[in-house]
């Protein structure tokens, strides 16, 4: 009898250890202090099981379980696009966890920034002011007053500088979340003095993502010069695809955060 037990013991030991190498790790959960920063930005993370290790890494390539391992709280001084895996040797390794941060090289906080039309009464964050306060919003787009939603075709920004600055790039904080019928824009051009001096085309913002929310820096490149102010006309989708449950609605537009370079 004693031994039957330990042998029936044994085997539901290693048939559960079976069963556990085929579920994922939980990934982790992090915090950052600010997804735009002057000089840095710091990442923490909490893993849900002990005996947890988180790699990652800063560019476009896949993570291993050779990658570099997390420690201490994460620290990176130069815009990133962060991806980070939990490693359990009990389960498999976690979803992909993708984070892009940017560093800032100009604070256009004092700018004039005036908008038409105005963002919906649904989605109205700060007003203006919310594009130029370097305050990112999360996925958690209903919760967070961070976002600037707008339905309708056609948006135009217009930021008057508090000084000229000698600019090449114009950045545009956006999210996607087509379950939400909010989609990426169609087309972003850019003018100063009436001049058009940059132009953004999307080839894929009718397609279907693969990920449920996206929030994505879209940048512009620009004549490099020196600008006192510019505008910034944004076109979505005349209206949402004939794949959407939406279809022939027009396509909510969601942004947080313009940023100059």
């Amino acid at each position: 009898m004693v031994i039957a037990l330990f042998f029936s013991c044994t085997e539901s030991k290693e048939t559960s250890f079976a069963q556990t190498k085929d579920i994922k790790v939980v990934s982790p959960n992090f915090t950052v202090d600010s997804i735009f920063f002057k000089n840095n930005a710091t990442i923490n993370f909490r893993t849900a099981i002990g005996n947890t290790e988180l790699r990652y890494t800063t560019d476009t390539s896949n993570i291993t379980n050779n990658s570099k391992l997390i420690t201490t709280p994460l620290k990176v001084n130069k815009s990133s696009f962060l991806k980070v895996k939990a490693y359990h040797p009990d389960f498999k390794e976690s979803e992909t966890i993708k984070l892009q941060l940017k560093k800032v090289k100009h604070s256009i906080s004092n700018a004039t920034v005036t908008i038409n039309p105005m963002p919906s009464d649904s989605y109205p964050a700060n007003g203006p002011s919310s594009l130029t306060d370097l305050k990112s919003g999360t996925i958690q787009f209903k919760k967070n007053n961070t976002w600037l939603g707008f339905n309708t075709k056609e948006v135009t920004i217009k930021v008057d500088l508090a000084k000229e600055l000698t600019l090449s790039t114009i950045t545009l904080h956006t999210l996607t979340a087509q379950g939400d019928w909010i989609f990426a824009p169609e087309e972003i051009s850019i003018y100063s003095d009436s001049k058009l001096i940059g132009n953004y085309n999307s080839k894929n913002a009718s397609s279907q993502t693969k990920e449920s929310t996206i929030i994505d820096f879209i940048e512009v490149p620009v004549t490099t010069n020196t600008y006192s102010s510019f505008a910034i006309t944004i076109k979505s989708l005349d209206k949402i695809p004939a794949w959407h449950p939406g279809a022939n609605s027009i396509p909510w537009f969601f942004i947080d955060e313009i940023i100059v370079e």
